[in-house]
């Protein structure tokens, strides 16, 4: 046997020797993030799940083809929202008893109609696919005062406490609409959100947090340009703080929808605000949104 045979011999061992150490580190590895799982999860039973969900849920949309349902998401939300995906999880394995969505804004919310739809949907997910029905499940609580918007609700301490009081798993902000309206200063909206987030997480400790930003709407009998700005203000913000959005003037249409959602009977003749069906509508994309982000969290696996 030559030398150079040799070499190569002892050369592809080591090789081989290597490549097994991999994957037993690998392996190890693996069998790490496996044991940070309660038993009764199983990521993808989860995935499997959301995956049929999501396809049950797309005749809620069938007779509004001009959403952009293909921008329903929640960007970043599998690793934003964590843990209360997995809190989402555990419901649905029976290990926890309930878990708590509480969103706060404005006229827009006021009504319940868009939360009551997130919730119907949610129960009727939770109570086919739970392993224990019989537990409180899911609530989605919200309060909404008419005019709310960061700069007039810094004040009230009543709000801030129940971020503190409902004890939810994530909290949700739709403010903006007002903010939107009238004069617009991207400084003012700006040292408003600031200050209303500060005090905020006074109460809300490390909850994660979801900003829905403003629908679509007209001011001055066009379609409002300070929709954007005060979303992309929004934007910025969670972006720098960790925390969620969900652009629901995107997934309308876009800017100047609000006409076709008019056109359609579910816009409101002010082109601010909406009829029952119209905000069921948004409460249902909000919940295809969170699913997404459920399913998204359980094909990543952590």
């Amino acid at each position: 046997m030559t030398k150079s045979l040799i070499k190569t011999l002892l050369f592809c061992l080591i090789l081989s020797l290597a490549a097994v150490a991999f994957a037993q580190e690998t392996a190890d590895d693996d069998d790490s993030s496996l044991e940070n799982l309660p038993v009764g999860v199983d990521l993808l039973e989860e995935f499997i799940r959301g995956h049929v969900a999501l396809k049950t849920v797309d005749t809620n949309f069938s007779q509004w083809p001009f959403l952009r349902r293909e921008l329903n998401e929640i960007p970043g939300a599998d690793s934003l929202l964590a843990p209360f995906l997995f809190k989402m999880m555990e419901l649905r394995g029976g290990l926890r008893e309930q878990v708590t969505i509480y969103q706060f804004g404005g006229s827009h919310i006021k009504p319940g109609w868009f939360a009551g739809a997130t919730e119907n949907l949610f129960d009727n997910f939770f109570e086919e696919q739970s392993e224990n029905p019989g537990a409180p499940g899911f609530r989605f609580l919200y309060k909404g005062i008419n005019g709310a918007s960061f700069t007039n609700q810094f004040n009230n301490d009543e709000v801030f406490a129940s971020y503190r009081d409902l004890k939810p798993d994530l909290i949700v902000i739709s403010m903006g609409t007002n903010d939107a309206q009238g004069t617009y200063s991207a400084q003012r909206f700006h040292t408003a959100l600031t200050k209303y987030m500060e005090k905020m997480y006074k109460y809300s400790g490390d909850t994660p947090i979801l900003f829905t930003l403003p629908p679509d709407s007209y001011k001055n009998g066009v379609p409002n340009p300070d929709v954007v700005k005060v979303a992309n203000e929004i934007k910025a913000y969670a972006a720098e703080h960790g925390h969620a959005w969900w652009d629901l003037q995107q997934v309308m249409g876009g800017p100047g929808s609000f006409s076709t959602w008019q056109n359609q009977g579910i816009g409101g003749k002010d082109m601010v605000h909406f009829n029952a069906q119209g905000y069921r509508l948004q409460g249902q994309l909000l919940y295809e949104a969170l699913l997404r982000a459920y399913k998204s969290y359980a094909e990543r696996g952590e």
